[in-house]
């Protein structure tokens, strides 16, 4: 707003008013211009509603994708005929059309020559009377620019209505597309016509009498999009937050209404599903408000997709991240001293220039998570659960059943004292072993390593990365390691980078990588390790549950399928699985045969898979060598067509995949 208190835009509205209520026709249409999304259509909109408020009637059209002059026509008709242009009229309405249709022969160009030839008709929509009375009469075309009719024949369409039915007529459009030199709209014949920019600049002389360029009314149009909002409580607060909302747009150098508008409905979306606990905090709805805004905004310019969210890293490390990160003005740390000097020598790359805009966000480790976000961006879920966690583990809700660790990570609240008596505590816990997550784990090793490298902890990191190694050993001696059961993990597993809705401290570190991957190594031998006994229960539920044991040991989209890639079968006794399979009812056994025939049927898992062969020839001898016993009877048959049908298959695309 202005310093009077009037709208930026104030004088285009002026203007209208007055072009709008001239008694006469006044023979030229206005333009108003602008970038995309700099309000040119929320303008239109609340200028229309001021005309009918004050019974001023007006037909509008958006031309956006059209590709003739029937759809304008059409458009014109619905607006005009509401019961005529419905479903259940639809006929009665096409007859009633058929009869209003006319022809005449239109000079687009001021040339003295009917331009004919360009198949223009007579708009097909029915004036009534209060259209015909020009000081009531207005049409408003938008998105001039996103229409496909040739330009040419598009602007002496509307010429039409202003020289022949002396028509007031606004056009709203980015004149910016229209006067590139390579814009060509593919309606229409364009052969032997200027290119569409030269003739859009020559009809515009004669059609256009006055234009104007709509301005950024930011804080009008927030206000508007915010009284759309049905919570009362969500109006009341992005009410009270304008000016940050205002000031995070401007820190973002982006002039964009239509995002905005999306960013208070995703707001208000968001809303509905946070618990009352966050709802009655301002500091944390302000904290997702400003995430929200960042995400919206860096990804609705292109800068970055909803999957970029968690490769989000630090990049030049800025005096502000130190000091927020460290509680110093200046780092001690080794990790971050080279960081800076390498990465003030590399160009910044996008994604890091997005994590430097927003400094104070910290937007590697955003409030509420990199999981939550992507999964709300990029899959439109609202994961409740994923919520819940995060706002537990924040700084907004420390309690004494807080666990220490958590505590810890949120150091940068503590004083001296506090950090170090929980320092202590989370070193007694850790060293008790009284955790078995490795998700835990890894944060408090992290934390220690962060520490340690930024000189705050006694320890070095050498000495923490070998005390957490003999913690993930001593997991695995006592079968309580945690073993991805599949492929098939939750978004945050992929995602990666954090656990329990915080992220991990020092995963920069070098140390913390290692352990990352000493413990993907320790996983890997106790999944081995733990093969006989998981075989042993995989045979059982073959018996009990055939189609349980199909969908575990086949490629689907299953989360049961735990072993379509894992060569398990190989510790099953061959006697044991035999016994169990001539237990079952035919049905069930060919069941069986067809799971194996489907675990072998994809040439890229059989490689992981080819240790099974000499026990897939162990199973078939011992069913030939059993449908052996039982010649000339029936029993034997369906044994022989059983290990030919299924068995010798599998065997075949193994052996195949074994010789090359």
């Amino acid at each position: 707003m202005t310093q009077d208190n009037k709208s930026i835009n104030s004088h285009i509205e002026e203007y209208l008013d007055y072009y709008c209520s001239l008694s006469h026709a006044p023979g030229f249409a206005v333009l108003l211009k602008g970038q995309w999304g700099c309000g040119k259509t929320w303008f239109i909109e609340k200028y229309r509603e001021k005309l009918k408020k004050n019974n001023q009637k007006c037909l509008y059209v958006s031309l956006y994708g059209m590709t003739s002059f029937s759809e304008i026509e059409d458009a014109f008709f619905q607006q005009l005929h509401p019961v005529l242009s419905s479903k259940g009229m639809a006929l009665t309405g096409k007859i009633f059309k058929g009869f209003l249709k006319g022809t005449l022969k239109i000079d687009l160009n001021n040339d003295s020559n009917n331009d004919g030839t360009w198949n223009i008709g007579i708009p097909d929509i029915n004036l009534p009377e209060y259209l015909k009375n020009t000081d009531k009469s207005i049409l408003i075309f938008d998105d001039l620019e996103r229409c496909q009719i040739d330009i040419s024949n598009l602007l002496g369409y509307i010429n039409y209505f202003v020289e022949h039915d002396d028509l007031k007529v606004i056009i709203i459009a980015n004149e910016d597309e229209l006067l590139k030199p390579d814009i060509n709209n593919s309606g229409g014949d364009n052969s032997g016509k200027d290119n569409s920019s030269t003739s859009y600049k020559v009809i515009k002389e004669k059609l256009i009498g006055k234009t104007f360029g709509v301005s950024l009314d930011f804080e009008g149009a927030l206000e508007s999009f915010i009284a759309i909002v049905d919570n009362s409580d969500v109006r009341q607060f992005l009410s009270d937050n304008i000016e940050l909302i205002e000031n995070l747009y401007k820190k973002a150098e982006f002039e964009n209404l239509r995002c905005l508008r999306q960013i208070i409905l995703d707001f208000d979306r968001i809303y509905k599903v946070l618990p009352e606990k966050a709802t009655s905090k301002v500091e944390i709805l302000q904290e997702i408000l400003k995430v929200l805004m960042a995400f919206s905004i860096e990804i609705k310019r292109g800068n970055m997709l909803a999957t970029d969210i968690s490769k989000l890293e630090y990049g030049r490390i800025s005096e502000y991240m130190l000091r927020k990160t460290f509680g110093v003005p200046q780092a001690s740390s080794s990790v971050v001293k080279e960081n800076i000097i390498e990465e003030n020598n590399k160009e910044e790359s996008p994604l890091a220039k997005i994590v430097n805009t927003y400094p104070e966000l910290d937007l590697p480790e955003p409030f509420l998570g990199k999981v939550w976000w992507q999964t709300f961006f990029d899959k439109g879920i609202l994961d409740t659960q994923e919520l819940e966690t995060s706002l537990s583990t924040s700084k907004y809700f420390q309690d004494e059943n807080t666990p220490n660790w958590v505590k810890l990570w949120h150091f940068a609240y503590l004083t001296d004292d506090e950090f170090d008596n929980l320092l202590k505590k989370v070193e007694s816990e850790y060293a008790d072993r009284q955790f078995i997550e490795l998700g835990i784990i890894k944060h408090i090793a992290g934390l220690f390593l962060m520490f340690s490298d930024v000189g705050v902890y006694h320890k070095s990191k050498k000495e923490i990365f070998e005390e957490a190694k003999l913690y993930i050993d001593y997991l695995k001696d006592n079968k309580t390691i945690n073993i991805p059961e599949s492929q098939y993990t939750s978004i945050g597993y992929i995602i990666g980078g954090g656990y329990n809705g915080l992220g991990y401290q020092g995963k920069e570190i070098q140390e913390f990588k290692e352990l990352c991957s000493y413990i993907k190594e320790v996983q890997e031998l106790a999944k081995v390790e733990s093969m006989p006994g998981a075989a042993q229960d995989l045979v059982n539920i073959m018996q009990d549950d055939v189609w349980k044991f199909y969908t575990m040991i086949c490629i689907s989209n299953s989360q049961e399928q735990k072993y379509s890639k894992i060569p398990i079968l190989k510790y099953i006794e061959p006697s044991v699985f035999v016994e169990k399979l001539l237990s079952m009812k035919f049905d069930d056994k060919q069941c069986v045969g067809g799971a194996l025939t489907e675990r072998y049927k994809f040439s890229n898992t059989n490689e992981k898979l080819l240790s099974e062969l000499d026990w897939l020839q162990s199973i078939r001898d011992l069913l030939l060598k059993e449908a052996d016993t039982r010649k000339g009877k029936i029993s034997g048959y369906r044994l022989e067509l059983l290990t030919k049908e299924y068995f010798n298959q599998a065997i075949e695309k193994l052996e195949k995949k074994a010789q090359g």
